[in-house]
């Protein structure tokens, strides 16, 4: 048990070290973001987010305790130059980890940013590094997405690549009460799988994980 937690807490650590390269060549001439970003990594040197989601899930006695995973800072400039966020959105993430990329949406796109998680460490500290920084229009709910009420937004976005068509379904439900023109962007599958009346899906595109590429699809609620 010891051997396979050191063996994944390195497995990590390479992971993030080669996508952090990427962001501190690609983004962090804006000195404003690197304070920001070193901010909430600093707070993560002695809390593993995969271990603290591997706990989590642990207690909540899931089957599969390895379904975190975070979306790339370079994937999520895609995604929101492909859904053309702009200034007058707002960006709802469904399953936002530690926040990261709420963070850096806001921060490059000025878009009003919620993210909603329901480890309660990650949203925790999300909150704490807004706080620090006196970030406006950056919200934090803890809570399970597929049991509650969404708040509102014009962007949506759902990774969503390990749930279960059980866990999709009550999320495509409470998706379909939104504004007609609602932006909503899926990774792998698009939500027309679920119900064709609903939704239209207006392009895809191509994206990058650590486990390699994938489709992307930007849908619009009819």
């Amino acid at each position: 048990m010891i051997m396979k937690w050191i063996i994944d807490v390195f497995k990590y650590a390479l992971i993030d070290l080669k996508l952090q390269r990427g962001v501190k060549k690609r983004y962090y001439t804006d000195a404003q973001f690197s304070r920001l970003d070193h901010s909430l990594i600093n707070t993560y040197i002695f809390k593993n987010p995969y271990q603290i989601s591997k706990r989590y899930l642990r207690r909540k006695q899931e089957e599969d305790i390895h379904t975190y995973g975070e979306t790339p800072l370079v994937t999520y400039e895609v995604i929101a130059k492909e859904a053309e966020i702009s200034s007058t959105d707002a960006f709802l993430e469904l399953g936002c980890g530690r926040g990261r990329g709420a963070l850096f949406l806001h921060h490059f796109f000025h878009c009003e940013v919620i993210g909603i998680e329901r480890i309660p460490l990650f949203v925790r500290l999300a909150k704490h590094i807004t706080q620090k920084h006196h970030l406006k229009d950056v919200s934090f709910i803890c809570g399970d997405m597929t049991e509650m009420k969404l708040p509102k937004a014009s962007v949506v976005y759902l990774y969503g690549t390990c749930l279960e068509d059980g866990e999709i379904e009550p999320i495509v439900w409470e998706l379909k009460t939104f504004s007609k023109g609602t932006r909503i962007i899926t990774i792998s599958y698009p939500l027309t799988d679920y119900d064709e009346e609903a939704f239209q899906i207006t392009k895809t595109f191509p994206v990058s994980f650590p486990w390699g590429e994938t489709e992307a699809y930007l849908q619009v609620l009819k």
